[in-house]
């Protein structure tokens, strides 16, 4: 049994900052569709598959997408990159702060970032079945 302080290798700062890759990675993936351009039916499946990975990335985007509030894709973007990054950072910080090393910290995140992301596809599925 040791009492030596244990040394943090991982700093929270750090680990908050790196913890907005995944978000990043998938907004520039969802904004590579292209936006403003037409095309045939597979550009259609793309700009699904890229609104799919900016709900994904921008968990708080939604909130825009009522009826009644009439803005742009741009302001939706900014919006949802003005109030999710913040939730992104404090992900990342958590789990630096609770790990010791950085390899424990990328397998955390890691997990983290696929079950973020599965528990989306499956209430995105949900959602599309309750539709129709």
């Amino acid at each position: 049994m040791s009492f030596a302080r244990r040394r943090q290798n991982v700093a929270p700062g750090l680990g908050g900052v790196l913890g907005l890759m995944f978000p990043f990675v998938l907004v520039v993936a969802a904004l590579s569709v292209g936006f403003r351009s037409g095309g045939d039916m597979g550009d259609f499946a793309a700009s699904i598959a890229g609104a799919v990975l900016l709900l994904i990335a921008l968990p708080t985007a939604w909130v825009l997408s009522f009826p009644f509030i009439d803005v742009t894709r741009f302001t939706v973007l900014v919006f949802g990159i003005a109030t999710s990054a913040p939730i992104w950072y404090i992900v990342g910080s958590v789990i630096a702060r609770r790990s010791g090393m950085w390899r424990t910290w990328l397998r955390s995140y890691g997990v983290f970032c696929v079950a973020w992301s599965a528990v989306n596809l499956v209430l995105l599925g949900v959602v599309a079945a309750i539709v129709g």
